[in-house]
């Protein structure tokens, strides 16, 4: 008789190509004197989960072998501006053995060790889990009001029932519904029609750098955050 497995098999994939248009070696451009890529990597490394980068980078790929990943190579076919997540998740997927496959951006570099076991833990209750953050002010869609009346008085803000934004700074997918979804619809990021959930983050970790002024952002939390429980508010 076989035995059971005692948990669920998970491993966390940290996606790094060499080429950034927006930003020139982004990934490992230093943030507070570290590269960008190893506040992921450090994070993730602290849930004990086995942990690899995936990169068409030799640079990137030792810093992740140094930091103790498992270095994941890409095919250049993989690693073009028009490569989509759906293709190199699929690639990666085809070659690794597991149930879970949790993927965390470089680019968000506050998220932490909690957040992902918490994140972890509730992506055993789905095929598909995306991490959200709440946007609690009226938002439009199409020049049409998502979650406000406009023939109606403009309530509190902390009453309004919040917009939840793609985070993508965690993304988990069960790895045979993700292959599965591909088979029928050729994607299978945001979960096609199987059962997906969504993880709302919230404070630093929703922070996502894309271009050169959330970089600055970025350094400038990054130098905060050691001295933050010495911060005081004042007043005027």
């Amino acid at each position: 008789m076989s035995q059971k497995k005692s948990s669920i098999e998970k491993v966390i994939m940290i996606p790094a190509r060499a080429g950034s248009k927006r930003i020139k070696k982004k990934n490992i451009r230093l943030l507070s004197g570290k590269p960008l890529i190893s506040y992921a990597i450090k994070a993730s490394l602290e849930t004990g989960l086995k942990v690899y980068v995936n990169s068409d980078c030799e640079v990137i790929l030792k810093l992740a072998a140094d930091m103790g990943c498992i270095p994941y190579r890409r095919d250049d076919s993989l690693c073009t501006d028009f490569s989509t997540n759906d293709e190199f998740m699929n690639d990666f997927i085809d070659n690794i053995k597991s149930e879970y496959v949790l993927q965390i951006l470089p680019t968000s570099p506050f998220i932490t060790r909690d957040e992902i076991l918490n994140f972890s833990k509730e992506m055993n209750n789905f095929d598909t889990l995306i991490s959200v953050k709440d946007a609690q002010i009226g938002c439009v869609y199409n020049s049409n009001p998502v979650n406000f009346d406009k023939t109606k008085q403009n309530p509190p803000s902390q009453e309004i029932e919040p917009v939840k934004i793609y985070a993508t700074s965690l993304m988990g997918w069960k790895c045979s519904t993700f292959k599965d979804n591909m088979s029928m619809f050729g994607c299978a990021y945001h979960g096609g029609s199987k059962n997906t959930g969504y993880f709302t983050l919230t404070g630093w970790s929703t922070v996502d750098i894309d271009n050169e002024s959330d970089f600055m952002i970025a350094e400038s939390i990054a130098q905060m955050i050691p001295f933050e429980k010495l911060y005081k508010p004042s007043y005027h």
